[in-house]
Order: C-alpha cells, then sequence, then structure tokens
C-alpha cells in the first residue's frame, strides 16, 4: 500500500495524505482491536503468558514485510532462528560456562556476517535479527521463558496468518463476484 506524503502547513514535517473517512477508520480500528482481544483470549487459553512473541511476528510480517505471503516463510524461519540464537545465549553459559557463552557468541557473530553478506537469507534476515535483539533484552533474558515464547510465536504464525489468508481469499472472492455480477 503506497502513501503520498503531504507537507504539513509549509513546515517541512511530512505525514501520511488520510486515505480513509473518519468513520472507515474508526471501524478499521475497532477491526484490529477484536483482533488483538481475540489473539489474546486465545493465547490466555493456551497458558501463553509470552504473547509478545506473536504480536512481534505480526508486527514484522505485516509492517515490514506487508503481509506479502511469499516472504511469510522467511519471517517465520528468520523469527525461529532469532528466538533460538536468542535462548543459545541466555542457556549455553549456564550449562558451560564461559565456554557457553564465547560459543552462543561466536553463533551470534556468525549470523550476523551471514546477514551482512546476504547469505542464508531464509533463516537469517531481518526477522531473525529483530527476535534476537528483542529476546536478548535483559529482563527476557533473566525471566522470560523461551517455551512460552516458541509457542507464542507459532500461534501467532498460525492465527494472524490464517486470519490474513482467509481475509484476502475472501475479498479475492467478493471482488471476483462483483465483477461477474457487472458484466
Amino acid at each position: 500500500m503506497e502513501q503520498l506524503a503531504v507537507d504539513v502547513q509549509g513546515a517541512g514535517q511530512k505525514v501520511a495524505a488520510p486515505g480513509l473517512s473518519p468513520l472507515k477508520g474508526l471501524l478499521v480500528v475497532v477491526a484490529i482491536a477484536a483482533v488483538v482481544v481475540t489473539f489474546l483470549l486465545l493465547a490466555n487459553a493456551l497458558g501463553i503468558v509470552e504473547f509478545w512473541a506473536g504480536f512481534l511476528f505480526l508486527f514484522f510480517w505485516a509492517g515490514i514485510e506487508q503481509m506479502r505471503f511469499e516472504r511469510l516463510n522467511p519471517s517465520v524461519v528468520g523469527a525461529t532462528v532469532g528466538l533460538l540464537a536468542a535462548f543459545a545465549l541466555n542457556q549455553l553459559p549456564q550449562f558451560l560456562g564461559a565456554g557457553g557463552m564465547a560459543l552462543a557468541l561466536a553463533m551470534i557473530v556468525m549470523l550476523v556476517y551471514c546477514q551482512v553478506m546476504g547469505w542464508l537469507s531464509l533463516a537469517v534476515n531481518n526477522a531473525t535479527m529483530l527476535f534476537l535483539t528483542v529476546a536478548t533484552v535483559p529482563h527476557l533474558q533473566a525471566h522470560g521463558n523461551f517455551g512460552q515464547m516458541f509457542a507464542a510465536l507459532f500461534v501467532g504464525v498460525v492465527f494472524f496468518g490464517g486470519l490474513l489468508w482467509t481475509a484476502f481469499r475472501v475479498g479475492a472472492w467478493l471482488s471476483a463476484r462483483k465483477q461477474q455480477q457487472s458484466v
């Protein structure tokens, strides 16, 4: 979705030109709130408290990758690799001491090198770096539950990916039906 930028009263500040009427914008916000609440209820019903990982996946895939289904696999694999690297940074030092820390850091340096070189892009991409960065926040490293993070990522992928896939299919069907009726 391409948006136009407009100059705000000649101040040089660019903002997105409004594309929706206020009523349609409000309806979009209500729909988003319903989806968020539904995901939170689902996560709660499944006992997932680290639900942020599902929302972070949604932010990345919908916001950065523009909900392109051809980018879904790299987004999922990259997010998983990022969480795995953060998990390694959390666990290896506990089991192997300083050697474990060195091993985890060497692995992260290799991931960054692969990212810089554009190698293994299915597994090492911007989603990898985003999830690695967030999951290495000291509070999450000290108190986070990585099993829950992986569960939230999985549920987020299935829930948001399935919901958007269904919405796109229904939209395509309605569009085709409308075109048939106008002919």
